[in-house]
């Protein structure tokens, strides 16, 4: 340690470390596949099956509205089923609608929620409508 630093020593040095310092790491890259939420392409609706716009997602509805929905749906039975409230949505404001009247009706009150999905939650839940 008795030895001086000359300045082109320190000046190399330094440059070492500013180089190492500038250049990327492939761990940043690592990273990436492992924790997959860092990566700019992650998008968890899109993990699950995106729901809104796809095709065929409207396909009842246009039937109904042309008439022809009965067509290939079939004739409709009647089950004996008898509701108090039937609700059209299983989003937000439909389960509020569905809470709130069997508070007011009470617990004996029967209740129909129809949703187009397989879950509740409508828009809130993950519903996507891209446009182009």
């Amino acid at each position: 340690m008795s030895q001086k630093i000359t300045r082109r020593d320190f000046l190399n040095g330094v440059a070492l470390t500013l180089g190492a310092a500038i250049t990327p790491s492939p761990l940043f890259a690592f990273d990436e596949q492992t924790n997959p939420g860092k990566s700019a392409k992650y998008y968890p609706p899109a993990l699950t099956g995106l729901r809104g716009s796809h095709p065929g997602s409207f396909d009842a509805a246009h039937s109904l509205r042309d008439g022809t929905f009965w067509n290939q749906a079939g004739k409709p039975t009647d089950i004996g089923e008898i509701y108090d409230l039937v609700v059209v949505g299983g989003g937000i404001s439909g389960l509020s609608a569905a809470h709130y009247f069997r508070k007011v009706a009470g617990a004996k009150a029967r209740v129909l929620i129809l949703d187009n999905h397989d879950d509740f939650g409508g828009h809130a839940k993950r519903n996507e409508f891209r446009v182009g």
